[in-house]
């Protein structure tokens, strides 16, 4: 029905404004169609976009961006649901700096008290098929889980089937693509445990 109403008010923007453009016409979908809820207390300091038509829940008292982090006024942040059966879980209290991105095609949920550094992405599939006949298709889909008061640093890339254990810490510059435990510092390409907290 959503569908429906949405294309018919779209023909008709459509017939009385020739110049309109594409963007804005596929934000209105997304928005009449997507499935968002936020918790109370929360604040976008930096300009951030939900895209997709999949779920986004995030939680109370969370925060993406800040002002004194750099790069403010750069491109900005991005939670985007790809999929009608994607969804991306944040907890409460989640604290963000400039520049994050954040795509699901299956599954990402981040738990409560987390920290974000700059310029973090999270993916939990693979973008394009790896066999040379599959470029043009999503590739694997997985999940990606990170438990309560993690601290991503700076710059890293956590992929997908990815599960990052309790009270961990992931250094600057990392690319994270196996499990890491609860507890933990953990650094590098490929990122790996460098030692107990």
């Amino acid at each position: 029905m959503i569908r429906k109403v949405f294309f018919f008010i779209l023909r008709i923007i459509l017939k009385k404004y020739n110049n309109i453009r594409y963007f804005y016409i596929l934000n209105l979908f997304v928005l009449l169609t997507s499935k968002i809820t936020i918790g109370k207390k929360y604040r976008f300091s930096q300009k951030t976009r939900i895209t997709g038509i999949g779920k986004v829940i995030i939680g109370n008292n969370s925060s993406f961006g800040f002002k004194l982090g750099g790069f403010f006024y750069g491109p900005g942040i991005e939670l985007q649901a790809r999929t009608i059966n994607s969804k991306i879980v944040i907890g409460d209290n989640l604290a963000t700096n400039n520049n994050i991105l954040i795509i699901s095609s299956g599954s990402i949920e981040i738990g409560d008290d987390c920290l974000i550094g700059q310029n973090v992405t999270i993916m939990d599939f693979e973008a394009h098929g790896i066999a040379p006949d599959k470029r043009r298709e999503i590739g694997e889909i997985g999940k990606v889980h990170i438990g309560n008061n993690v601290w991503i640093g700076n710059n890293v890339v956590v992929l997908k089937n990815v599960v990052i254990g309790e009270n961990s810490v992931i250094a600057a510059g990392s690319i994270v693509t196996k499990s890491i435990p609860e507890n933990v510092i953990a650094g590098g390409i490929p990122c790996r445990v460098i030692k107990a907290i």
